[in-house]
């Protein structure tokens, strides 16, 4: 609203100083002035330049209207002040080039007019009031100032609209950055939790798939280690809903208040006696030095890189012996190495959905480091390396107990 009546009111000013200008500007106009008395075409000339000035109401929406007026103004010797108002909107509102045409009419009306000063009885009564020997003087000091005030106006004006512009487009560009990276960060742990929710729960659920098929071979045979079997199958039950609750507990609290109290590379040794105990023959190697040093990032990762390629192994090569050796230490970094008998080259890709090799080779190039996942020489081979990653001051999180030297 106060912007409309700051326009209304510089509107009205304007029109108050043409008014103001024309009073002096039709000295210059023969004829309406009879040995220094005004005459009755000056008021007549005068009264029709009060209507033709009303058009300087529409100047930003149609400067046609202001160009139109002041060039009869101009035609009858007057002025080309209310001219060169609807020429500058109308570079306003014009490309560059189009700007630089009209800017270019400007110079040449205001050339024009000096000519006819000198030339003409046009500017006898302006000289006299701003006691000047030549008319033309008179006449070309107004063009030059007029012509001058009207480029630089506008020049300064279409800069500034420029960079209003340019600002605005960078803050929507701002935004739209801003959204995209919420999304993306948003994907991205929808990711992370959609690859722990794997790791954790395919690799308990595929030792309970071997323990049950153990289970139903000593039930038919009479084996008395069914008991024992069963009671196996109850700890790892409740361990997969423990890591189920711990997963749904992320969700709620957020990773940086869950995240490392389970997946940590301390916590190694329990994925293989955990593989052990559901009849997989596990040989490993961990050397984990400088754990509690370790970015919350590098401790988990280290974790569920193994959890799955164990995983992986148990469930595409049930019975064949699998070998880890792991490595972790801030001067050597992480190299992870799970290999087992390759019994069918086709097994990973007919049965398995192919989600843990993507999550293990994700979860490396989010480290910077290297995966190569495949078959060699008749076993099938997850190799991963990756730079270590110090802790920072942010990296507040639980570890569980050390890894036990019977691995």
């Amino acid at each position: 609203m106060w912007g409309r009546i700051a326009t209304t009111a510089w509107s009205i000013a304007l029109y108050v100083l043409g008014s103001i200008v024309e009073v002096l500007a039709l000295m210059s106009v023969p004829g309406t002035r009879n040995d220094d008395e005004s005459t009755g075409a000056h008021y007549a000339y005068w009264a029709v330049s009060l209507i033709l000035w009303a058009s300087v109401f529409f100047r930003r929406r149609h400067p046609i209207a202001p160009i139109a007026a002041g060039g009869v103004l101009a035609l009858a010797g007057s002025s080309y002040f209310l001219l060169f108002l609807g020429l500058h909107h109308a570079m306003l509102r014009s490309s560059m080039k189009n700007a630089v045409r009209i800017g270019a009419v400007a110079v040449v009306i205001a050339l024009l007019s000096v000519i006819r000063a000198g030339l003409a009885p046009w500017g006898d009564g302006l000289d006299r009031l701003f006691l000047a020997e030549n008319p033309w003087l008179v006449s070309a000091f107004f063009a030059i100032a007029s012509t001058g005030t009207l480029l630089a106006v506008t020049a300064i004006v279409r800069s500034r609209r420029t960079g209003d512009a340019h600002q605005r487009t960078a803050e929507v560009a701002r935004g739209r950055a801003d959204q995209l990276g919420d999304e993306l960060a948003r994907r991205n742990e929808r990711e992370r939790i959609a690859r722990d929710i794997h790791d954790t729960l395919a690799h308990r659920l595929s030792l309970l798939s071997l323990q049950g098929g153990a289970l139903e071979v000593a039930v038919a045979g009479g084996d008395s280690r069914a008991v024992e079997i069963a009671r196996t199958m109850r700890s790892e039950s409740h361990r997969a809903l423990d890591d189920l609750r711990g997963l749904l507990g992320e969700l709620r609290a957020g990773p940086a208040e869950t995240e490392g109290v389970q997946a940590s590379m301390r916590s190694i040794g329990e994925l293989v006696r955990s593989a052990r105990a559901a009849g997989a023959t596990v040989d490993a190697m961990i050397m984990v030095e400088g754990a509690d040093r370790a970015a919350a990032i590098l401790d988990s990762t280290v974790y569920r890189v193994v959890q799955e390629a164990l995983t992986n192994a148990v469930k595409h090569a049930q019975g064949a012996p699998v070998s880890i050796y792991a490595e972790a230490s801030p001067g050597a970094g992480v190299r992870i190495r799970v290999s087992n008998p390759l019994r069918d080259a086709s097994a990973v890709s007919e049965r398995g959905s192919g989600a843990g090799i993507v999550g293990i080779r994700e979860r490396a190039e989010q480290l910077e480091g290297e995966a190569w996942i495949g078959a060699h020489e008749g076993e099938f081979i997850v190799d991963v390396s990756f730079p270590w990653v110090g802790r920072t001051a942010d990296d507040s999180i639980a570890h569980p107990a050390p890894i036990s030297p019977d691995v």
